[in-house]
């Protein structure tokens, strides 16, 4: 016989084996089935390939931020769909509606209160925002006191955004509370900027990046004045929520010398946030493709390189998966194998470890089920002839039982015929037959 049939043999006789194994271990068969459909829902290796995220406006730093990101996801087949909002606390309120499909969003964790959050994970900050208060300078004269604004008319965004809820905790530690006060305007972004520019405001106050459209209009417009926190120290000693940064002079613009002083601000970070139940692999990547985009970026501004994506801001929980990867670094497996395996293995390293431990040694065992279950049903009537012998030769027969066994005999020997025998198993099933052979010749010389 040549080696391929040989081998097509063998395989023949493992899969009637397997199939009479099933057969006989049906309960068995059927417990491990529920137990493998169980781990499987448990492991949840197989995630939707997509992600919605909550940003701003559209145009805002937060869309061009998120569209940035889309194109490191789909390295790993996964798509981003990017939808415009009024800002922080509506993406959460996105996150935190089942019926919703955002997914993910963009937020300031102290801008949100202890119900807000419980249904979220921070996946880290990505950069610092400042708090940016601009003032038409002609018109109002030169503030040098944040309580003094409560005077004039006041753009302080739409209020569900996160530019209203810090404009809200700015005054209200000034003694002033914007909700009782008529000067002070909720809009949206777009809103209040076009109200500002028209002269219909006097003063617009908003969060956002140095690269945000509104702030890159504004900056550098005559006749509008940057507010200066000359005491930034002490708001960042109030609430742990902010950061004093610094636009140092010239910084915007080194031939014109422009600012031509230090401006000192009060920062806060930005958060992405997702829901809690989002799938551990998308998260990953979500980190993965943050790092990667923020690494290159110009939200840097305020920041060293590589200081962000951190986790600055504790007001949201951090997700176990981003603490993982803050302490680890992203899994080596995903260098050398597939996303989604390269993360599978990374999760659940542990359980396969554990079935490799098992597995192995009982293939150095030489295992074969095709011979195990010839041998099982061999062994039955190895047992039963042997059985016959000891009568045999222990005690005299009788005419009768002598007839009874040679009967037997003879029926166990139609069964080994009509059996098929395994591969490598031929020298037994000869040595069965002779042995039978064997014990009719001794009853019937009995």
């Amino acid at each position: 016989m040549k080696t391929l049939e040989y081998l097509k043999v063998v395989v023949k006789h493992e899969l009637i084996a397997i199939k009479e194994a099933l057969i006989e271990l049906k309960l068995i068969v059927l417990l491990l089935v529920l137990i493998f459909a169980g781990l499987i829902y448990y492991l949840k290796p197989f995630p939707e390939k997509s992600i919605t995220i909550s940003t701003a406006f559209k145009g805002s730093d937060w869309y061009q931020f998120a569209e940035t990101i889309a194109p490191a996801l789909q390295d790993h087949d996964i798509s981003l769909t990017v939808l415009a909002s009024d800002g922080s606390i509506e993406n959460v309120e996105k996150l935190d509606n089942q019926n919703s499909k955002v997914t993910a969003g963009l937020t300031y964790g102290a801008a949100l209160s202890a119900e807000q959050i419980g249904g979220i994970y921070s996946l880290g900050s990505i950069t610092y925002e400042p708090i940016w208060i601009f003032y038409h300078e002609k018109r109002i004269g030169k503030i040098t006191d944040i309580k003094d604004f409560a005077r004039f008319k006041v753009g302080v965004g739409p209020p569900k955004s996160g530019s209203y809820a810090f404009a809200e905790k700015l005054f209200a530690i000034n003694g002033i509370q914007i909700k009782e006060n008529k000067n002070f305007q909720a809009a949206s972004i777009e809103g209040n900027l076009n109200q500002f520019l028209d002269d219909k405001l006097d003063v617009f106050i908003f969060v956002s990046t140095i690269i945000d459209l509104p702030v890159q209009k504004l900056i550098r417009s005559p006749g509008i004045k940057l507010f200066n926190f000359k005491n930034s120290a002490a708001y960042e000693k109030k609430f742990y929520f902010l950061d004093a940064v610094e636009i140092p002079a010239g910084s915007i613009n080194i031939l014109n010398n422009f600012p031509p002083e230090n401006i000192s601000l009060i920062a806060t970070t930005s958060t992405l946030a997702v829901r809690r139940d989002m799938h551990p692999d998308l998260q990953l990547a979500l980190l993965i493709a943050m790092k990667n985009t923020i690494q290159d970026s110009q939200l840097l501004f305020f920041a060293k390189r590589n200081q962000f994506p951190a986790y600055v801001d504790p007001s949201i929980p951090l997700s176990p998966v981003a603490r993982k990867f803050y302490n680890n670094g992203p899994p080596q497996a995903i260098i050398y194998l597939p996303y989604w395996l390269g993360v599978f293995v990374d999760r659940f390293w542990l359980i396969l470890l554990t079935l490799f431990a098992v597995i192995y040694p009982l293939s150095k065992l030489n295992f074969h089920l095709r011979k195990f279950l010839y041998a099982v049903k061999e062994r039955g009537h190895y047992e039963e002839i042997l059985a016959i012998d000891r009568q045999v030769s222990s005690d005299p027969i009788s005419a009768e039982q002598r007839v009874l066994f040679l009967k037997r005999l003879d029926e166990i020997n139609l069964l080994l015929i009509r059996r098929d025998v395994p591969i490598g198993e031929e020298t037994d099933y000869y040595l069965f037959v002779n042995a039978t052979q064997l014990l009719r010749n001794k009853i019937e010389r009995l």
